[in-house]
């Protein structure tokens, strides 16, 4: 059997907006127990383009240069980060996030497309063709008493906001399960080196 690395594609949060988002899960934890929190350490706050799940090492190379290929005529663009949401819903929360807005998710919308069907044509396909753009907080652990409905914190959270941040790269991570959580090294960014188009005056 060949060597294998659980493999996902992902733009990484700077750091002043991870901070942000730790102040986040703090004001959340007292009344939203039983959650397994993202950790504040480098890379553990992103917006998953696309999961491969086990990629055979020797296909590594291959797929990083296609997503670089496939990100390169892109041009960077903001996103903003806002509201509170969950899945799969409310009253079953499974996974906290926090949502995105603004004009950049047009550009977001394209670069997932791209990368993911370069991810398909260099032999590791997404597991999961769907696409919504969110950052995870946290993972509700089952199994600790009846399930609660969010719906209330959801709507006290729907206009915090995290602020925007530029889009300058794409990144192949790779994923270790780990008993305190998984840890993430990237193996390759994608910059983002196209021109924006200009504006009709």
């Amino acid at each position: 059997m060949p060597d294998k690395t659980r493999t996902f594609l992902a733009i990484p949060v700077p750091d002043k907006i991870g901070e942000k988002l730790t102040r986040l899960q703090a004001q959340l934890a007292p009344d939203v127990p039983d959650v397994r929190w993202a950790s504040a350490t480098a890379t553990a706050f992103h917006l998953t383009l696309a999961f491969l799940g086990d990629v055979a090492d020797v296909d590594l190379v291959r797929l990083c240069r296609a997503v670089n290929d496939a990100a390169k005529p892109h041009a960077p663009f903001e996103l903003r980060l806002e509201g509170l949401g969950c899945f799969p819903d409310p009253r079953k929360a499974r996974v906290l996030w926090v949502g995105m807005t603004g004009p950049g998710l047009e550009p977001l919308a394209r670069l997932q497309k791209e990368v993911a069907a370069a991810a398909t044509q260099a032999g590791c396909p997404p597991e999961d063709n769907r696409f919504h753009p969110h950052i995870t907080l946290g993972r509700i652990k089952v199994g600790r008493g009846p399930a609660r409905d969010l719906s209330p914190i959801l709507r006290h959270h729907q206009t915090w906001s995290a602020g925007s941040f530029r889009v300058s790269e794409a990144v192949v991570f790779a994923s270790t399960l780990a008993p305190e959580g998984p840890i993430y090294a990237p193996l390759s960014t994608a910059r983002l080196e196209g021109e924006k188009p200009e504006t009709s005056p």
